[in-house]
């Protein structure tokens, strides 16, 4: 077993261990309580902590009622376009799993200077965006390898419990519900990618819409990191408009099932009309009403990048032009 698989398996223990931890924490301390103050919360990060940080984003939106905005690190730091200036009281969540992400960095000592409050979310005590920003998370988890599995899912965890706190809505019943379910979706999920021989597309797209979007992103990046994979990733109905032009035979579409009564009929008509191009679709189910289940759902998608990765003979433990962490050099 390679170490990337043994870090997806890993999920089944330590997302309950990260449940108990962070439930306590929240529950005794008072943290990121200047988030709840914010006319507007940016949540920054590259990569995977982008896209963890658009779910994330959409989840706080929907818990709390503020307005948020995803930013990837770079546009804080090196585009005039991001502007983050105006007169709404702002406030700054930075993910990074190592701390070390360059931008994330820098842009945490720019929301210093303009006098934004930061909570910084990282795995690691010791790192930069822990020591440079006003309060830190540091999630308990040591994921060696170079593509983020266990660490995506247990900091969604996190910031969904945080944020669920900061809205006096931890609803502890229903993640208990959740957390008893990850083996059965993990065992699942490899079941399926192998029954359907899902691994032997030419072509993925992943779709979701709301807090479910970033883990549409999140997959998409996950085939590309491990399994050299050609993927897509967009809201889902956004695919009606000009990339559907490409799908046919040997597209395999994953959808990222919403719960509203008639984003559901939608998704039925959508798939219905990609299947008729020649297309495979995949509905990916929630688990709960609410969407406390994102943490989870993005764990097929590991799978299905991994097993991929096996019937192309990718080393995952090796991504081709990647490293663990991005440092930028002057």
């Amino acid at each position: 077993m390679t170490k990337v698989e043994k870090e997806i398996n890993d999920q089944r223990n330590e997302l309950e261990k990260i449940y108990t931890f962070m439930k306590k924490k929240v529950e005794k301390e008072e943290i990121g309580h200047f988030l709840k103050d914010a006319d507007i919360v940016y949540f920054v990060g590259c990569g995977s902590s982008y896209y963890l940080g658009i779910s994330a984003s959409r989840y706080f939106t929907l818990k709390t009622g503020i307005e948020t905005k995803a930013i990837p690190g770079g546009e804080i730091v090196f585009a005039e376009s991001a502007n983050v200036s105006g007169k709404l009281k702002k406030a700054a969540v930075l993910i990074s799993r190592s701390g070390e992400s360059t931008e994330v960095v820098i842009a945490a000592e720019k929301f210093k200077r303009m006098g934004v409050p930061t909570l910084g979310v990282t795995l690691e005590e010791e790192s930069s965006l822990a020591r440079s920003s006003d309060e830190k998370l540091v999630i308990p988890v040591i994921e060696e390898s170079i593509v983020m599995t266990k660490g995506f899912s247990s900091t969604l965890l996190s910031l969904q419990l945080l944020t669920d706190r900061l809205a006096g809505d931890l609803n502890a019943s229903i993640y208990e519900e959740i957390l008893s379910k990850v083996s059965e979706q993990i065992d699942a999920a490899y079941e399926e990618i192998i029954r359907e021989r899902l691994f032997e597309g030419k072509h993925y797209v992943f779709l979701g819409t709301g807090v479910y979007e970033g883990l549409a992103r999140e997959s998409a990046l996950k085939l590309e990191e491990m399994s050299l994979a050609k993927t897509e990733a967009y809201s889902t109905f956004e695919y009606r408009h000009g990339p559907k032009a490409l799908v046919e035979e040997g597209f395999v579409i994953t959808i990222f099932r919403g719960g509203e009564k008639e984003e559901r009929k939608e998704e039925e008509k959508l798939k219905k009309e990609l299947e008729s191009y020649g297309g495979k679709v995949i509905f990916r189910e929630k688990l709960t009403d609410e969407p406390e289940d994102a943490f989870l759902r993005i764990v097929f998608s590991q799978i299905l990048a991994l097993k991929i990765a096996e019937k192309k003979g990718v080393d995952v433990e090796r991504p081709r032009n990647l490293t663990k962490v991005v440092v930028l050099k002057n």
